[in-house]
Protein backbone atom coordinates (compact mmCIF):
# COMPACT_ATOMS: atom_id res chain seq x y z
CA UNK A 1 0.00 0.00 0.00
CA UNK A 2 1.31 3.58 -0.84
CA UNK A 3 2.21 5.41 2.08
CA UNK A 4 0.55 9.24 1.86
CA UNK A 5 2.94 11.97 2.50
CA UNK A 6 2.06 15.13 3.96
CA UNK A 7 2.24 18.16 1.45
CA UNK A 8 5.87 20.03 1.68
CA UNK A 9 5.62 23.84 2.69
CA UNK A 10 8.17 26.18 2.75
CA UNK A 11 9.13 26.09 6.65
CA UNK A 12 9.18 29.86 7.34
CA UNK A 13 5.81 30.74 5.59
CA UNK A 14 4.05 27.31 6.54
CA UNK A 15 4.81 28.68 10.22
CA UNK A 16 3.75 32.06 9.39
CA UNK A 17 0.21 31.07 8.04
CA UNK A 18 -0.47 28.76 11.03
CA UNK A 19 -0.02 31.51 13.31
CA UNK A 20 -2.75 33.70 11.41
CA UNK A 21 -6.42 33.85 13.46
CA UNK A 22 -9.31 34.52 11.57
CA UNK A 23 -9.39 38.00 12.41
CA UNK A 24 -6.40 38.48 10.49
CA UNK A 25 -8.27 36.31 7.23
CA UNK A 26 -10.57 39.11 7.66
CA UNK A 27 -8.60 41.97 7.08
CA UNK A 28 -6.50 39.68 4.49
CA UNK A 29 -9.88 39.82 2.32
CA UNK A 30 -10.57 43.22 2.93
CA UNK A 31 -7.42 44.63 1.78
CA UNK A 32 -7.67 42.34 -1.19
CA UNK A 33 -11.24 43.16 -1.79
CA UNK A 34 -9.82 47.31 -2.03
CA UNK A 35 -7.00 46.46 -3.96
CA UNK A 36 -9.47 44.53 -6.78
CA UNK A 37 -12.16 47.99 -6.72
CA UNK A 38 -9.12 50.19 -7.22
CA UNK A 39 -7.42 48.38 -10.00
CA UNK A 40 -10.46 48.66 -11.96
CA UNK A 41 -11.21 51.98 -11.26
CA UNK A 42 -7.48 52.65 -12.28
CA UNK A 43 -8.53 51.24 -15.56
CA UNK A 44 -10.93 54.23 -16.19
CA UNK A 45 -9.23 57.08 -17.92
CA UNK A 46 -9.10 60.63 -16.20
CA UNK A 47 -11.74 62.25 -18.57
CA UNK A 48 -14.12 60.30 -17.53
CA UNK A 49 -13.40 60.15 -13.69
CA UNK A 50 -13.28 64.01 -14.20
CA UNK A 51 -16.94 63.91 -15.64
CA UNK A 52 -18.19 61.64 -13.05
CA UNK A 53 -16.68 64.14 -10.32
CA UNK A 54 -18.43 66.80 -11.79
CA UNK A 55 -22.18 65.03 -12.06
CA UNK A 56 -21.72 64.79 -7.99
CA UNK A 57 -20.46 68.11 -7.82
CA UNK A 58 -23.74 68.86 -9.72
CA UNK A 59 -25.94 66.44 -7.84
CA UNK A 60 -25.33 67.87 -4.39
CA UNK A 61 -24.89 71.28 -5.19
CA UNK A 62 -21.16 71.73 -4.38
CA UNK A 63 -20.69 75.43 -5.32
CA UNK A 64 -17.43 75.88 -7.00
CA UNK A 65 -17.35 79.22 -6.70
CA UNK A 66 -16.83 79.32 -2.61
CA UNK A 67 -13.38 79.66 -0.87
CA UNK A 68 -14.33 76.02 1.18
CA UNK A 69 -14.88 74.23 -2.31
CA UNK A 70 -11.62 75.92 -3.70
CA UNK A 71 -9.43 75.36 -1.00
CA UNK A 72 -10.77 71.90 -0.94
CA UNK A 73 -9.99 71.24 -4.82
CA UNK A 74 -6.82 72.66 -5.43
CA UNK A 75 -4.03 70.35 -6.91
CA UNK A 76 -0.97 71.69 -5.01
CA UNK A 77 -0.32 73.87 -1.91
CA UNK A 78 0.64 76.70 -4.58
CA UNK A 79 -3.28 77.16 -5.50
CA UNK A 80 -3.79 76.48 -1.58
CA UNK A 81 -1.76 79.56 -0.72
CA UNK A 82 -2.87 81.98 -3.59
CA UNK A 83 -6.63 81.74 -2.15
CA UNK A 84 -4.53 84.29 0.83
CA UNK A 85 -2.83 86.04 -1.17
CA UNK A 86 0.19 84.16 -0.43
CA UNK A 87 3.07 83.23 -2.44
CA UNK A 88 4.79 79.95 -1.99
CA UNK A 89 8.53 79.15 -3.41
CA UNK A 90 9.69 75.72 -4.45
CA UNK A 91 13.32 74.43 -3.84
CA UNK A 92 15.22 71.50 -4.03
CA UNK A 93 17.12 69.71 -1.70
CA UNK A 94 19.29 67.06 -2.81
CA UNK A 95 19.89 64.52 0.25
CA UNK A 96 23.04 62.76 0.66
CA UNK A 97 21.81 59.44 -0.39
CA UNK A 98 20.73 60.72 -3.49
CA UNK A 99 16.48 61.99 -3.05
CA UNK A 100 15.58 65.01 -4.65
CA UNK A 101 13.17 66.69 -1.72
CA UNK A 102 10.77 69.75 -2.19
CA UNK A 103 10.54 71.74 -0.10
CA UNK A 104 8.21 75.43 0.36
CA UNK A 105 9.22 78.82 1.11
CA UNK A 106 7.09 81.34 2.16
CA UNK A 107 9.32 84.11 2.02
CA UNK A 108 8.72 87.35 4.57
CA UNK A 109 7.92 90.88 3.15
CA UNK A 110 10.89 93.24 2.81
CA UNK A 111 9.14 95.69 5.60
CA UNK A 112 8.15 92.86 7.52
CA UNK A 113 11.21 90.81 8.49
CA UNK A 114 11.85 89.96 12.53
CA UNK A 115 15.28 87.98 10.89
CA UNK A 116 13.92 84.27 12.20
CA UNK A 117 13.28 81.63 10.43
CA UNK A 118 10.98 79.02 10.98
CA UNK A 119 11.01 75.14 9.33
CA UNK A 120 7.72 72.98 9.57
CA UNK A 121 7.17 69.15 9.18
CA UNK A 122 4.48 67.18 8.28
CA UNK A 123 3.10 64.07 10.01
CA UNK A 124 3.21 60.04 8.35
CA UNK A 125 1.05 59.86 5.05
CA UNK A 126 0.82 63.75 5.04
CA UNK A 127 2.62 66.37 2.91
CA UNK A 128 3.42 70.12 3.24
CA UNK A 129 -1.12 70.80 2.33
CA UNK A 130 -1.89 70.27 5.61
CA UNK A 131 -0.50 73.42 7.08
CA UNK A 132 -2.86 75.50 5.26
CA UNK A 133 -5.99 73.42 4.91
CA UNK A 134 -8.04 76.16 7.45
CA UNK A 135 -10.63 78.68 5.70
CA UNK A 136 -9.53 80.93 8.11
CA UNK A 137 -6.10 82.34 7.36
CA UNK A 138 -5.00 82.94 11.22
CA UNK A 139 -5.67 79.51 12.09
CA UNK A 140 -3.06 78.39 9.42
CA UNK A 141 0.28 78.29 11.39
CA UNK A 142 2.37 79.19 8.50
CA UNK A 143 0.40 82.42 7.70
CA UNK A 144 0.73 83.53 11.15
CA UNK A 145 4.16 83.02 11.66
CA UNK A 146 4.36 85.16 7.96
CA UNK A 147 2.28 88.00 9.33
CA UNK A 148 4.46 88.40 12.06
CA UNK A 149 7.80 88.41 10.07
CA UNK A 150 8.92 85.29 9.94
CA UNK A 151 10.88 83.66 7.00
CA UNK A 152 8.82 80.57 6.88
CA UNK A 153 10.00 77.02 5.34
CA UNK A 154 7.35 73.68 4.77
CA UNK A 155 9.72 70.46 4.53
CA UNK A 156 8.70 67.14 2.62
CA UNK A 157 9.40 63.85 3.08
CA UNK A 158 10.90 61.89 0.67
CA UNK A 159 8.20 60.01 -1.28
CA UNK A 160 5.49 61.73 -0.44
CA UNK A 161 3.40 64.35 -3.43
CA UNK A 162 5.78 66.45 -3.56
CA UNK A 163 9.51 64.83 -3.40
CA UNK A 164 9.00 61.65 -5.90
CA UNK A 165 12.50 61.89 -7.50
CA UNK A 166 15.75 60.22 -7.38
CA UNK A 167 18.59 60.89 -9.09
CA UNK A 168 18.81 57.00 -9.85
CA UNK A 169 15.75 55.28 -9.14
CA UNK A 170 12.12 55.88 -10.75
CA UNK A 171 9.15 55.69 -8.26
CA UNK A 172 8.27 52.67 -9.62
CA UNK A 173 11.58 50.69 -8.79
CA UNK A 174 11.10 48.74 -5.28
CA UNK A 175 14.80 50.34 -4.52
CA UNK A 176 13.17 54.04 -4.41
CA UNK A 177 10.67 52.68 -1.63
CA UNK A 178 13.33 50.98 0.77
CA UNK A 179 13.18 53.72 3.42
CA UNK A 180 11.80 54.11 7.02
CA UNK A 181 11.78 56.43 9.57
CA UNK A 182 15.51 55.82 9.74
CA UNK A 183 16.58 57.82 6.82
CA UNK A 184 14.35 60.27 7.47
CA UNK A 185 16.59 61.30 10.56
CA UNK A 186 19.85 60.40 8.96
CA UNK A 187 19.36 62.33 5.43
CA UNK A 188 15.67 64.25 4.73
CA UNK A 189 15.96 66.40 8.38
CA UNK A 190 19.46 67.51 8.39
CA UNK A 191 19.72 67.91 4.79
CA UNK A 192 16.79 70.47 4.91
CA UNK A 193 17.42 72.33 7.47
CA UNK A 194 20.86 72.66 6.17
CA UNK A 195 19.82 73.35 2.87
CA UNK A 196 17.73 76.39 4.40
CA UNK A 197 20.59 78.02 6.87
CA UNK A 198 22.76 77.59 3.79
CA UNK A 199 20.24 79.74 1.37
CA UNK A 200 19.05 82.25 4.61
CA UNK A 201 22.73 83.01 5.67
CA UNK A 202 20.91 82.39 9.15
CA UNK A 203 22.87 80.62 12.01
CA UNK A 204 20.02 78.92 13.53
CA UNK A 205 15.92 78.20 13.36
CA UNK A 206 13.19 77.35 14.81
CA UNK A 207 11.76 73.88 13.92
CA UNK A 208 7.99 72.54 14.84
CA UNK A 209 7.32 69.19 13.75
CA UNK A 210 3.82 67.31 13.59
CA UNK A 211 3.43 64.14 14.90
CA UNK A 212 5.81 62.28 13.22
CA UNK A 213 7.16 65.01 12.00
CA UNK A 214 8.30 65.39 15.66
CA UNK A 215 9.41 62.02 15.82
CA UNK A 216 11.46 62.55 13.32
CA UNK A 217 13.25 65.86 14.57
CA UNK A 218 13.74 63.83 18.17
CA UNK A 219 15.73 61.09 16.26
CA UNK A 220 17.97 63.21 13.68
CA UNK A 221 18.87 65.31 16.93
CA UNK A 222 19.64 62.50 18.60
CA UNK A 223 21.79 61.12 15.90
CA UNK A 224 23.29 64.14 14.36
CA UNK A 225 25.43 66.35 17.15
CA UNK A 226 25.88 68.94 14.48
CA UNK A 227 22.37 69.52 14.11
CA UNK A 228 21.99 70.32 17.96
CA UNK A 229 23.49 73.93 17.10
CA UNK A 230 21.60 74.63 14.41
CA UNK A 231 18.06 74.40 16.10
CA UNK A 232 17.45 77.07 18.49
CA UNK A 233 13.43 75.72 19.27
CA UNK A 234 11.96 72.59 19.24
CA UNK A 235 7.92 72.62 19.49
CA UNK A 236 6.46 69.27 18.94
CA UNK A 237 2.53 69.00 18.00
CA UNK A 238 0.85 65.91 18.82
CA UNK A 239 4.06 64.66 19.15
CA UNK A 240 4.72 60.78 18.09
CA UNK A 241 7.49 58.18 19.73
CA UNK A 242 5.80 55.13 21.30
CA UNK A 243 2.22 54.98 20.84
CA UNK A 244 0.78 52.04 23.70
CA UNK A 245 -1.51 50.62 21.54
CA UNK A 246 -4.03 50.60 18.70
CA UNK A 247 -7.77 51.20 19.43
CA UNK A 248 -9.23 48.37 17.76
CA UNK A 249 -8.18 44.81 18.95
CA UNK A 250 -8.00 43.71 15.52
CA UNK A 251 -6.06 45.98 14.23
CA UNK A 252 -3.57 46.67 17.19
CA UNK A 253 -3.15 42.54 16.83
CA UNK A 254 -2.40 42.93 13.37
CA UNK A 255 0.33 45.96 13.50
CA UNK A 256 1.99 43.83 16.51
CA UNK A 257 2.11 40.72 14.19
CA UNK A 258 5.69 39.74 12.05
CA UNK A 259 6.54 42.45 9.16
CA UNK A 260 6.25 39.76 6.62
CA UNK A 261 2.44 39.96 6.75
CA UNK A 262 2.48 43.55 6.54
CA UNK A 263 4.71 42.58 3.14
CA UNK A 264 2.27 40.03 1.99
CA UNK A 265 -0.73 42.43 2.06
CA UNK A 266 1.27 45.44 0.82
CA UNK A 267 3.89 44.69 -1.24
CA UNK A 268 7.32 46.16 -0.69
CA UNK A 269 6.64 49.65 -2.31
CA UNK A 270 3.86 52.52 -1.54
CA UNK A 271 1.43 51.49 1.14
CA UNK A 272 -2.35 52.10 -0.40
CA UNK A 273 -1.60 53.84 -3.43
CA UNK A 274 -5.13 53.50 -4.32
CA UNK A 275 -5.96 56.24 -1.56
CA UNK A 276 -5.84 58.80 -4.39
CA UNK A 277 -8.52 56.60 -6.55
CA UNK A 278 -10.67 56.79 -3.58
CA UNK A 279 -10.10 60.46 -3.12
CA UNK A 280 -11.03 61.72 -6.33
CA UNK A 281 -14.04 59.33 -7.22
CA UNK A 282 -15.91 59.64 -3.47
CA UNK A 283 -18.19 62.46 -2.83
CA UNK A 284 -16.98 64.68 -0.31
CA UNK A 285 -19.19 64.17 2.47
CA UNK A 286 -19.43 60.44 2.21
CA UNK A 287 -15.28 60.25 1.97
CA UNK A 288 -15.28 62.52 5.09
CA UNK A 289 -17.41 59.68 6.97
CA UNK A 290 -15.42 57.19 5.69
CA UNK A 291 -12.01 58.89 7.48
CA UNK A 292 -14.32 59.31 10.17
CA UNK A 293 -15.09 56.06 11.01
CA UNK A 294 -11.38 55.10 10.02
CA UNK A 295 -10.16 57.25 12.94
CA UNK A 296 -12.81 56.33 15.38
CA UNK A 297 -12.22 52.21 14.65
CA UNK A 298 -8.15 53.15 14.21
CA UNK A 299 -7.31 55.73 17.25
CA UNK A 300 -11.01 56.37 18.92
CA UNK A 301 -10.49 59.99 16.93
CA UNK A 302 -13.78 61.46 17.41
CA UNK A 303 -12.68 64.84 15.81
CA UNK A 304 -15.59 66.95 17.65
CA UNK A 305 -13.53 69.98 17.75
CA UNK A 306 -13.11 70.32 14.11
CA UNK A 307 -15.81 71.47 12.23
CA UNK A 308 -17.72 69.27 9.59
CA UNK A 309 -16.85 71.65 6.61
CA UNK A 310 -13.55 71.91 7.65
CA UNK A 311 -13.30 68.12 7.87
CA UNK A 312 -13.65 67.80 3.93
CA UNK A 313 -11.61 69.82 3.28
CA UNK A 314 -8.85 68.80 5.41
CA UNK A 315 -9.60 65.12 4.77
CA UNK A 316 -9.15 65.66 1.22
CA UNK A 317 -5.35 66.62 2.23
CA UNK A 318 -4.65 64.07 4.48
CA UNK A 319 -3.16 61.36 2.57
CA UNK A 320 -0.16 61.25 0.62
CA UNK A 321 2.28 58.68 -0.37
CA UNK A 322 4.80 56.77 1.56
CA UNK A 323 6.76 53.88 2.31
CA UNK A 324 5.08 50.32 3.58
CA UNK A 325 8.85 49.97 5.52
CA UNK A 326 7.86 53.06 7.05
CA UNK A 327 4.84 51.81 8.28
CA UNK A 328 6.57 48.50 9.57
CA UNK A 329 8.79 50.74 11.61
CA UNK A 330 5.89 52.42 13.26
CA UNK A 331 4.50 49.08 13.90
CA UNK A 332 7.99 47.66 15.10
CA UNK A 333 7.73 50.54 17.29
CA UNK A 334 4.19 49.97 18.80
CA UNK A 335 5.20 46.14 19.37
CA UNK A 336 8.97 46.67 21.56
CA UNK A 337 7.28 50.19 23.01
CA UNK A 338 10.95 51.15 22.42
CA UNK A 339 11.56 54.56 19.83
CA UNK A 340 14.13 52.23 17.86
CA UNK A 341 15.86 51.77 14.55
CA UNK A 342 14.45 49.97 11.90
CA UNK A 343 14.73 46.12 12.65
CA UNK A 344 15.67 44.09 9.49
CA UNK A 345 14.19 40.90 8.60
CA UNK A 346 16.76 38.08 9.78
CA UNK A 347 16.62 34.95 7.49
CA UNK A 348 18.71 32.96 10.01
CA UNK A 349 17.66 33.87 13.41
CA UNK A 350 14.32 34.77 14.81
CA UNK A 351 13.60 37.47 17.58
CA UNK A 352 14.19 34.92 20.75
CA UNK A 353 17.57 33.66 19.32
CA UNK A 354 18.97 36.90 18.09
CA UNK A 355 22.60 37.60 19.75
CA UNK A 356 22.08 41.78 18.89
CA UNK A 357 19.82 44.46 20.17
CA UNK A 358 18.31 46.50 17.92
CA UNK A 359 19.72 50.26 18.67
CA UNK A 360 17.39 52.90 20.25
CA UNK A 361 17.41 56.52 18.91
CA UNK A 362 19.56 58.29 22.22
CA UNK A 363 16.75 60.76 22.24
CA UNK A 364 17.58 61.40 25.97
CA UNK A 365 21.25 61.85 25.94
CA UNK A 366 21.70 63.50 22.75
CA UNK A 367 19.25 66.59 22.31
CA UNK A 368 20.59 69.28 23.57
CA UNK A 369 17.59 71.91 22.54
CA UNK A 370 14.69 73.37 24.88
CA UNK A 371 11.94 71.63 24.25
CA UNK A 372 8.01 72.40 23.81
CA UNK A 373 5.38 69.51 23.79
CA UNK A 374 1.85 70.41 23.06
CA UNK A 375 -0.53 67.39 23.32
CA UNK A 376 -4.31 66.89 23.63
CA UNK A 377 -5.60 64.77 26.64
CA UNK A 378 -7.86 62.32 24.00
CA UNK A 379 -5.35 61.43 22.01
CA UNK A 380 -4.52 57.73 22.19
CA UNK A 381 -1.25 57.80 20.49
CA UNK A 382 0.29 59.93 23.05
CA UNK A 383 1.35 58.96 26.29
CA UNK A 384 3.29 61.76 27.81
CA UNK A 385 5.23 59.88 30.59
CA UNK A 386 6.56 57.48 28.55
CA UNK A 387 7.58 60.48 26.09
CA UNK A 388 9.36 62.27 28.88
CA UNK A 389 10.68 59.56 29.78
CA UNK A 390 13.09 59.60 26.49
CA UNK A 391 13.86 63.23 26.54
CA UNK A 392 16.07 64.92 28.43
CA UNK A 393 15.15 66.11 32.14
CA UNK A 394 16.13 69.41 31.53
CA UNK A 395 14.89 71.62 28.96
CA UNK A 396 11.58 69.73 28.30
CA UNK A 397 8.10 71.68 28.77
CA UNK A 398 4.69 69.85 27.87
CA UNK A 399 1.36 71.52 27.31
CA UNK A 400 -2.02 69.72 27.18
CA UNK A 401 -4.83 70.72 25.53
CA UNK A 402 -8.09 69.43 27.57
CA UNK A 403 -10.34 67.32 24.97
CA UNK A 404 -8.48 67.47 22.17
CA UNK A 405 -7.08 64.55 20.06
CA UNK A 406 -4.87 64.29 17.54
CA UNK A 407 -5.38 66.17 14.47
CA UNK A 408 -7.24 68.74 16.56
CA UNK A 409 -4.27 70.46 16.79
CA UNK A 410 -3.53 71.60 13.93
CA UNK A 411 -7.26 71.65 12.04
CA UNK A 412 -9.37 72.03 15.18
CA UNK A 413 -11.57 75.32 15.66
CA UNK A 414 -9.69 77.20 18.64
CA UNK A 415 -6.53 76.00 17.27
CA UNK A 416 -5.49 79.56 17.24
CA UNK A 417 -5.81 80.06 20.98
CA UNK A 418 -5.09 77.17 22.23
CA UNK A 419 -2.28 75.51 20.22
CA UNK A 420 -0.47 78.29 18.15
CA UNK A 421 -0.45 81.38 20.79
CA UNK A 422 1.24 78.53 22.59
CA UNK A 423 3.87 78.19 20.00
CA UNK A 424 4.67 81.87 19.80
CA UNK A 425 4.90 82.22 23.11
CA UNK A 426 7.49 80.08 23.42
CA UNK A 427 9.68 81.00 20.38
CA UNK A 428 9.32 84.92 21.60
CA UNK A 429 10.75 84.04 25.30
CA UNK A 430 13.43 81.25 24.36
CA UNK A 431 15.44 83.88 22.16
CA UNK A 432 19.42 84.87 22.48
CA UNK A 433 20.39 85.42 26.68
CA UNK A 434 17.23 84.05 27.52
CA UNK A 435 17.50 80.75 25.76
CA UNK A 436 21.52 80.50 27.22
CA UNK A 437 19.92 81.35 30.86
CA UNK A 438 17.07 78.72 30.47
CA UNK A 439 19.90 75.78 29.47
CA UNK A 440 21.98 76.16 32.32
CA UNK A 441 19.18 77.07 34.65
CA UNK A 442 18.67 73.10 33.76
CA UNK A 443 14.88 73.54 34.84
CA UNK A 444 13.03 70.34 35.46
CA UNK A 445 9.99 68.84 33.03
CA UNK A 446 6.79 71.07 34.35
CA UNK A 447 3.05 70.57 32.88
CA UNK A 448 0.47 73.68 32.19
CA UNK A 449 -2.74 73.19 31.53
CA UNK A 450 -4.46 74.74 28.22
CA UNK A 451 -8.32 74.99 28.97
CA UNK A 452 -10.40 73.62 26.11
CA UNK A 453 -13.27 75.97 27.32
CA UNK A 454 -11.19 79.59 26.57
CA UNK A 455 -13.27 82.19 26.41
CA UNK A 456 -13.40 84.00 23.02
CA UNK A 457 -11.68 87.38 24.78
CA UNK A 458 -8.47 85.08 25.31
CA UNK A 459 -8.13 85.52 21.35
CA UNK A 460 -7.37 89.15 22.13
CA UNK A 461 -4.18 88.19 25.04
CA UNK A 462 -1.08 89.73 24.40
CA UNK A 463 1.56 87.05 24.11
CA UNK A 464 4.33 88.95 26.24
CA UNK A 465 2.09 90.12 28.90
CA UNK A 466 0.45 86.31 29.21
CA UNK A 467 3.87 84.53 29.35
CA UNK A 468 4.33 84.78 32.82
CA UNK A 469 1.55 81.76 32.57
CA UNK A 470 4.22 79.40 31.49
CA UNK A 471 5.93 78.07 34.47
CA UNK A 472 9.72 79.12 33.94
CA UNK A 473 11.76 80.03 36.73
CA UNK A 474 13.16 82.84 34.84
CA UNK A 475 11.48 85.07 32.90
CA UNK A 476 12.29 87.79 30.67
CA UNK A 477 11.67 90.94 33.48
CA UNK A 478 9.90 93.24 31.48
CA UNK A 479 7.30 90.52 30.55
CA UNK A 480 6.45 89.58 34.12
CA UNK A 481 6.66 93.62 34.94
CA UNK A 482 4.12 93.84 32.65
CA UNK A 483 1.64 91.25 33.77
CA UNK A 484 1.93 92.72 37.28
CA UNK A 485 1.02 96.37 36.01
CA UNK A 486 -2.09 95.36 34.16
CA UNK A 487 -3.23 93.98 37.86
CA UNK A 488 -1.92 97.09 40.32
CA UNK A 489 -4.09 100.09 40.77
CA UNK A 490 -2.54 103.38 39.11
CA UNK A 491 -0.65 105.62 41.23
CA UNK A 492 0.40 109.17 41.43
CA UNK A 493 4.06 109.49 40.99
CA UNK A 494 5.99 112.98 40.90
CA UNK A 495 7.77 113.11 37.55
CA UNK A 496 11.22 114.93 38.89
CA UNK A 497 11.80 111.17 40.22
CA UNK A 498 11.43 109.25 37.04
CA UNK A 499 14.44 107.90 35.29
CA UNK A 500 13.93 108.87 31.36
CA UNK A 501 16.38 106.30 29.73
CA UNK A 502 13.91 103.63 32.03
CA UNK A 503 10.81 105.04 31.15
CA UNK A 504 11.52 105.57 27.56
CA UNK A 505 12.77 102.08 27.59
CA UNK A 506 9.59 100.22 29.17
CA UNK A 507 7.78 102.47 27.18
CA UNK A 508 8.95 100.56 23.99
CA UNK A 509 8.25 97.15 25.74
CA UNK A 510 4.67 98.51 26.63
CA UNK A 511 4.09 99.13 22.55
CA UNK A 512 5.79 96.39 21.57
CA UNK A 513 2.93 94.29 23.79
CA UNK A 514 0.35 96.12 22.07
CA UNK A 515 1.45 95.27 18.79
CA UNK A 516 1.51 91.80 19.61
CA UNK A 517 -1.81 91.91 20.97
CA UNK A 518 -3.21 93.55 17.50
CA UNK A 519 -1.55 91.02 15.85
CA UNK A 520 -2.73 87.79 17.93
CA UNK A 521 -6.49 89.40 18.04
CA UNK A 522 -6.90 90.63 14.50
CA UNK A 523 -4.22 88.35 12.81
CA UNK A 524 -6.03 89.40 8.91
CA UNK A 525 -4.39 93.17 10.06
CA UNK A 526 -1.00 91.98 10.93
CA UNK A 527 1.17 93.84 9.10
CA UNK A 528 -0.74 97.31 9.25
CA UNK A 529 0.54 97.77 13.52
CA UNK A 530 4.13 97.19 13.46
CA UNK A 531 7.26 98.17 16.02
CA UNK A 532 8.66 99.99 13.53
CA UNK A 533 8.29 103.15 14.62
CA UNK A 534 7.17 103.14 18.69
CA UNK A 535 6.45 106.85 18.71
CA UNK A 536 4.31 107.14 15.42
CA UNK A 537 1.20 107.47 17.36
CA UNK A 538 2.24 110.55 19.88
CA UNK A 539 3.39 112.43 16.73
CA UNK A 540 0.15 112.67 15.37
CA UNK A 541 -0.79 114.33 18.85
CA UNK A 542 -1.70 117.64 19.00
CA UNK A 543 -0.48 119.46 22.20
CA UNK A 544 -3.43 120.48 24.13
CA UNK A 545 -3.64 116.17 24.17
CA UNK A 546 -0.44 115.25 24.96
CA UNK A 547 0.30 117.98 28.13
CA UNK A 548 -3.42 116.77 29.71
CA UNK A 549 -2.21 113.06 29.32
CA UNK A 550 1.55 114.25 30.46
CA UNK A 551 0.49 113.48 34.77
CA UNK A 552 -0.91 110.04 33.81
CA UNK A 553 2.00 109.17 31.27
CA UNK A 554 4.35 109.93 34.30
CA UNK A 555 3.01 108.38 36.62
CA UNK A 556 2.29 105.08 34.78
CA UNK A 557 6.01 105.09 34.29
CA UNK A 558 7.29 105.61 37.65
CA UNK A 559 5.03 103.00 38.75
CA UNK A 560 6.86 100.77 35.76
CA UNK A 561 10.22 101.92 36.95
CA UNK A 562 9.64 101.02 40.72
CA UNK A 563 8.23 98.07 39.43
CA UNK A 564 11.30 96.92 37.69
CA UNK A 565 13.74 97.44 40.76
CA UNK A 566 11.38 95.53 42.95
CA UNK A 567 11.50 92.86 40.16
CA UNK A 568 15.72 93.50 39.79
CA UNK A 569 16.31 92.84 43.55
CA UNK A 570 13.93 90.12 44.18
CA UNK A 571 15.27 87.82 41.33
CA UNK A 572 19.17 88.65 43.19
CA UNK A 573 17.52 88.23 46.29
CA UNK A 574 15.84 84.48 45.37
CA UNK A 575 18.75 83.24 42.75
CA UNK A 576 19.82 80.48 45.25
CA UNK A 577 16.14 79.44 46.18
CA UNK A 578 14.73 76.31 44.03
CA UNK A 579 10.58 78.36 44.15
CA UNK A 580 11.86 81.37 42.68
CA UNK A 581 8.18 82.25 40.86
CA UNK A 582 6.39 82.18 44.83
CA UNK A 583 9.22 84.69 45.87
CA UNK A 584 9.05 86.59 43.32
CA UNK A 585 5.25 87.00 43.51
CA UNK A 586 5.57 87.61 47.26
CA UNK A 587 7.73 90.07 47.41
CA UNK A 588 6.12 92.24 44.70
CA UNK A 589 2.85 91.56 46.46
CA UNK A 590 4.46 93.38 49.06
CA UNK A 591 6.00 96.39 48.00
CA UNK A 592 3.06 97.15 45.78
CA UNK A 593 1.09 97.30 48.87
CA UNK A 594 3.69 99.30 50.59
CA UNK A 595 3.87 101.79 47.68
CA UNK A 596 0.19 102.31 47.46
CA UNK A 597 0.32 103.13 50.65
CA UNK A 598 3.05 105.88 51.01
CA UNK A 599 1.82 107.52 47.40
CA UNK A 600 -1.97 107.10 46.83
Amino acid sequence: MRKSYPPVYDNEYYKMFNRISFTDLFIVLLVYLESIISFFLKLIPSNILNLFTSIINFTANIDDTTIEEKLRSAPTIHEMCALFDITVEDHLVRTEDNYVLTIHRIAPKKNNNNGKVVYLHHGLLMCSDVWCCQVERHKNLPFLLHDLGYDVWMGNNRGNKYSTAHLYHPPKSAKFWDFSIDEFAFFDIPNSIEFILDYTQVDNLVCIGFSQGSAQMFAALSVNEYLNSKISHLIAIAPAMTPERLHNVIADSFAKSTPRLMYLFFGRNIILPSAVVWQRTTHPHLFSIIIDICNRLLFNWKSLNIKPKQKEICYAKLYSTTSVKCIVHWFQILRSQRFQMFEESDDMFNSLTRPYQIANFPTRTNIKVPILLLYGTSDLLIDIDVMKRNLPSDGVFDIKIEKHEHLDLIWGDDVDVLVFNQVIKFIEFLSGSNEDMFLKNKLPLTTITASSATPTSLKSNSIISSINDLPYSKRRRHSYTFSRLQRAPSQNRNEDDIDVDNVTEIRKMRTYQDEINSSISSPDHVGKQRISDHNHGNDNENNSTKNANNKKNASDSNLMFVEESVIDDTIGAASGIGSEIEMETHTINTMLGQNSKKLI
